[in-house]
């Protein structure tokens, strides 16, 4: 990269910069060496000269002042460099010509006088004019050359020996000064080339963030499309479930069943990206006992790990940490699916170990191994190792990329130890509890209590017909007594003649003419003036639909979901609205 006219510009503005008090001080120091020598030097030649000075400098400020206002462009620049380096130049001859007037004494002092001022006035040059070589050379070698040339004149041994004193201290100034230049251009050149780089990096960071973006409205857009058609298959493939159908039909509906399963997996996986990128996950800092978990990790995954003849073993930890359970739960049922996934022989341990103040929490096994190229990029998106045909029954490569959010919200980090054909090694860090920690032990998850829903009337509202068919017909098999609409005005068209209060409202998010569930739900609770236990079955994953919903403390169900989830969800939103009445 060429900064060559950028360089310029910065030198004239540098030089600029300096000129006021260059000049003004140039000046002044030939007062005092005026008036020093004023007895011993015909003050016609030093008033002349000052005179000289003052035009002089006057007119180099006043050529100052026009440029003041000006940015300095290339052309800008260039003018006023030539203008400068005649400038200093006139200066420097001007102070190299008055050799001939204090050179006029006979008396050592004085010349010795103009000698050091010339000198000293060289040396303050290096650094008014250090932006700029050809300047300086303009100023500098007109003062201190005549200087040497007036001591070389007068014949004598000291004036000679003074002279080479001279002449040393020039070369070492040019060659100080030399050096100087030449880091300060470098200095220039590298100021200029970052600047260009954390441009390019600006623009590339920001074509990032766009493209990003771009794929999260794709994400957001694709999935809401395609989870609502997605949903109504779910709910009718378990209505069909509950009628009597044998032999092939039966068959063909379990094969259809585990097509739908694979997909809502998909679609979780991604649901799950969303929300942590998102921030709508909230890490709920306690101290638990790693015991239960891992015996639930047991129990989960031990017939899958025998079923491919491994063998499986979780070594007993009665230790406490304080984390969320929740959350490593769900990065070690991460660890575990994909050892069990990735192991063809041999065996699978799970198991903790102190580590410093944490608890080392990790999964072994003797799978395929992890080359250590390869090792770094696991954690991103959609990759997957050992799986170029993209067999979906090896997962989508979406579960260590959520591990890699879960625990940059934990604030803990992941350890991976891996050789190919030897296994590996998965483990996550956790602080140990030693019994100083503020927070509560958390107790273990009890059952929703099952709610007959026998007899319940249920409103349903939601802008896609086959959505509300399937979801009628579920009900309809669970007894409820069922309402649907498209709208909440329709809603609220056909409740307009019943006397009795919804027990509960399952509405769509995203509705038609730019309405939400939440519109609807408000003006429902508000028709009844009663607060309709509500869910929220939203095909939408974009961050600011989740914000939304939960910041409403509404509960969320996203879609595709079963009737088992559906029943859960209602079960818990009734049991708690029935604990809050109480």
């Amino acid at each position: 990269m060429n900064f060559d006219n950028e360089v310029q510009s910065e030198q004239a503005a540098l030089i600029h910069h300096n000129a006021p008090i260059g000049i003004i001080g140039g000046y002044v120091v030939a007062c005092i060496l005026a008036s020093a020598c004023w007895n011993a030097i015909n003050p016609v030649y030093l008033g002349a000269w000052l005179a000289a000075g003052a035009m002089l400098s006057i007119w180099r400020l006043v050529i100052w002042r026009s440029f003041r206002d000006l940015e300095f462009s290339l052309p800008v620049a260039r003018r006023w460099l030539h203008l400068a380096m005649l400038g200093a130049a006139l200066s420097g001859c001007l102070w190299g010509g008055s050799v001939f007037i204090f050179f006029s004494t006979d008396e050592f002092l004085y010349q010795l006088l103009y000698v050091f001022a010339a000198a000293m006035m060289g040396t303050t040059a290096m650094f008014s004019f250090s932006a700029h070589y050809p300047t300086f050379m303009a100023f500098f070698m007109p003062t201190n050359v005549s200087s040497v040339l007036g001591l070389l004149a007068q014949g004598s041994w000291l004036h000679f020996q003074i002279a080479l004193g001279a002449v040393i201290f020039m070369v070492v100034t040019l060659y100080f000064f030399a050096n100087y230049h030449r880091m300060f251009l470098k200095s220039l050149h590298l100021r200029f080339e970052n600047t260009v780089l954390v441009d390019q990096l600006t623009v590339q960071k920001e074509a990032a963030e766009s493209a990003n973006l771009a794929k999260s409205r794709f994400l957001a857009a694709a999935s809401h499309d395609l989870r609502q058609p997605m949903h109504a298959l779910t709910l009718y493939l378990d209505a069909l479930e509950n009628h009597d159908i044998q032999g092939v039909a039966r068959t063909n509906l379990a094969n259809a069943r585990q097509c739908a399963q694979t997909m809502d997996e998909m679609f979780r996986a991604l649901l799950d990206i969303s929300r942590l990128d998102a921030g709508a996950v909230k890490a709920d800092i306690q101290v638990f006992s790693m015991e239960p978990l891992l015996e639930r990790l047991r129990m989960e995954f031990e017939p899958q790990a025998q079923a491919k003849g491994l063998v499986f073993k979780v070594r007993s930890c009665k230790r406490s940490v304080l984390s969320d359970p929740a959350l490593i739960e769900r990065i070690l049922r991460n660890f575990v699916a994909n050892a069990i996934r990735y192991t063809e022989r041999g065996r699978i341990l799970v198991g903790c170990r102190q580590q410093g103040e944490n608890l080392r929490v990790a999964v072994y096994d003797t799978g395929l191994g992890i080359a250590s190229d390869e090792q770094g990029k696991i954690f991103e998106e959609f990759y997957q190792l050992g799986n170029p045909e993209r067999d979906r029954a090896k997962g989508i490569g979406l579960g260590l990329a959520i591990v890699s959010r879960l625990v940059a919200l934990l604030g803990t980090s992941v350890s991976v130890v891996s050789r190919v054909g030897e296994g590996s090694m998965f483990a996550v860090d956790l602080l140990r509890e030693d019994g100083s920690a503020q927070a509560r032990v958390v107790a273990s998850p009890q059952p929703a209590v099952r709610i007959d829903m026998k007899g319940l009337f249920i409103v349903v509202v939601d802008d896609e017909e086959p959505i509300l068919a399937a979801t009628r017909e579920i009900l309809e098999q669970w007894q409820c007594t069922v309402l649907t609409a498209t709208s909440g005005a329709t809603a609220l068209e056909q409740l307009a003649a019943s006397q009795r209060a919804p027990d509960a409202l399952i509405c769509d998010y995203r509705l038609r003419n730019h309405e939400t569930g939440i519109d609807v739900i408000e003006s429902l609770r508000a028709e009844f003036n009663v607060d309709i236990p509500t869910i929220i079955a939203s095909g939408d994953s974009a961050p600011a639909r989740m914000r939304e919903a939960e910041a409403n403390g509404l509960r969320v169900l996203h879609k595709p979901f079963n009737e088992q989830s559906l029943r859960l969800a209602l079960t818990k939103v009734l049991a708690s609205h029935e604990s809050q009445s109480a």
